[in-house]
């Protein structure tokens, strides 16, 4: 299955010219709120008459069949990679937004060992002294280079005099330097550190440490970047971490006419899917560079969301799974996910074991003969693409933070708001106020064994309990059919919550409520 495997090596240790040339590329490619049913990926696992009941935004409102016709083709190489490779079907990332999601990718951590509950955390930083694993490739020999968005460092803003109503625009957001991509174990870096950025004439475009004027549309300039880098990089493994913001808003901005091509009765549904067709066209010319210089057969492209699709973006959104992005609910956290490595594995295989991204680099660093099982939370996925079972009931998934309803549609009045006020509207002269931000919200916490899915709420002591196999979107709760698992599940949590430490800004008031009750 992965004749490449060299076996576990210390960390550091130097390497031979023969085992520098078996070491496999790594790609790993993440975009940006994509929900689970925004891509031709597992369409099955969900019907029409399910979406027809899914609110979205007025913005995005079309005809459940136009918006599933345009999911389904707005991303065709990058479906066929998923074909190709390995489909993880039952995919988890480590957070519900961004920023935690990221970081638990490329430490293999769960976030909460150092502070990080929720994107405010975030906004400090990740701490120095957290290893990431971009510094393991760096250290065995790789060549290393982070292209895209990055929200990992604590910001440093220039405020720009010319103010505008996107946010995005209003200052040059860059990246204190202990915090930043060159310390973090990339030799190489072209992108932004914020939440999102504007898709033309980015205001916040790096290139290492010097700030650099944009030269174009920012899906196709990161895409550039990554074909220059892996051309100038051919003769050596790399590792690279292509960060796409799309499809994140703001999306007030129509991409190239190259990419729009969907008729759904809707404009802005056709953007939407147009700012996913950039991505696409970006891996399928990744995928033809790789085969132009013989490398396609030693390179991995490991693909995931950062976390769900937010109520202001278009069906089929999450497909059959409950919330969106910032809620603990399958919709937050349950994205799509594979591997492509034709040299390297057996291709057209579906995994249905539950699996986190925090995996992803953990086993393509043994795909390298570089184990780092004691340093992560991350597990090596080789055994479960050779078809050996999980025991579900050894692995438990552990979610802990805000339940936000921010980008939910218990909050569809903030979205059109949102939407007059970017876009100008007079009546709408202020940004609107959300009462479902993630500072504002009550803690909750998760876990996931098996088939069933436990969440924990310390705010009225709630329990719910799923069998998310027969119940994906988590409507009929077991906690009072089930109370032996739902306790035993709260046990498990309590064990794991205990030993995670403080969040860096989170109020400690409200996160103390998730421990255990002495």
């Amino acid at each position: 299955m992965w004749p490449l495997v060299l076996g576990a090596c210390a960390t550091g240790t130097s390497k031979t010219a023969d085992e520098k040339l078996q070491k496999p590329n790594v790609i790993l490619v993440v975009t940006d709120d994509q929900g689970y049913g925004q891509l031709n990926f597992d369409s099955e696992s969900y019907t029409h008459d399910q979406l027809k009941n899914t609110k979205v935004t007025n913005r995005y409102t079309t005809a459940v069949e136009a918006a599933y016709e345009a999911a389904q083709s707005a991303m065709p190489q990058t479906s066929r990679l998923a074909n190709e490779g390995i489909k993880f079907t039952n995919a988890f990332v480590a957070s519900t937004t961004c920023a935690p999601s990221r970081a638990a990718l490329l430490t293999g951590k769960y976030t909460q060992r150092f502070g990080i509950y929720n994107n405010y955390d975030a906004e400090a930083g990740v701490r120095p002294d957290e290893k990431f694993l971009s510094e393991t490739f760096q250290e065995n020999g790789y060549k290393t280079a982070m292209i895209g968005k990055w929200h990992l460092g604590e910001l440093t803003i220039d405020s720009l005099v010319e103010k505008t109503r996107d946010y995005h625009r209003d200052a040059i957001y860059g990246c204190v330097k202990n915090q930043h991509p060159l310390s973090k174990g990339f030799d190489y870096y072209y992108g932004f550190n914020y939440h999102g950025s504007n898709y033309y004439n980015a205001t916040s475009l790096f290139r290492n440490y010097e700030h650099v004027k944009s030269q174009g549309y920012i899906t196709d300039e990161f895409t550039d970047e990554a074909l220059k880098y892996i051309e100038e990089n051919q003769n050596d493994p790399f590792f690279m971490f292509l960060s796409y913001n799309a499809p994140h808003i703001p999306l007030e901005e129509q991409a190239p006419r190259k990419y729009q091509r969907f008729d759904t009765g809707n404009s802005e549904v056709d953007n939407y899917y147009a700012t996913l067709a950039a991505v696409d066209d970006g891996i399928g010319q990744i995928v033809s560079k790789l085969k132009e210089l013989n490398l396609d057969q030693n390179t991995m492209i490991l693909f995931v969301s950062d976390n769900g699709a937010v109520v202001d973006s278009p069906l089929p959104l999450n497909g059959a799974f409950k919330g969106n992005k910032g809620l603990m609910f399958q919709g937050g956290i349950h994205v799509p996910m594979f591997v492509w490595a034709p040299g390297l594995i057996k291709s057209g295989q579906v995994i249905t074991e539950n699996v986190s991204a925090m995996d992803l680099l953990p086993t393509a660093l043994a795909a390298g003969g570089i184990d780092v099982s004691n340093l992560v939370d991350g597990i090596d996925l080789q055994n479960v693409i050779k078809g050996e079972k999980v025991n579900k009931q050894k692995r438990q998934l552990f979610w802990a933070g805000c339940q936000a309803y921010h980008w939910s549609d218990k909050n569809l009045d903030f979205w059109s708001g949102y939407e007059q006020y970017v876009k100008g509207s007079k009546e709408v002269t202020a940004f609107p106020s959300s009462q479902y931000r993630e500072y504002l919200s009550d803690p909750a916490g998760t876990v996931l064994e098996g088939d069933y899915m436990m969440h924990y709420y310390p705010v009225g002591d709630r329990y719910e309990l799923f069998n998310i196999k027969q119940d994906p979107g988590e409507e009929n709760n077991l906690a009072d059919e089930k109370p032996e698992l739902t306790s035993r599940l709260k046990t498990a949590f309590d064990q794991w919550i205990i030993e995670m430490e403080k969040p860096v800004e989170w109020k400690k008031e409200t996160w103390a409520k998730l421990l255990p009750k002495s």
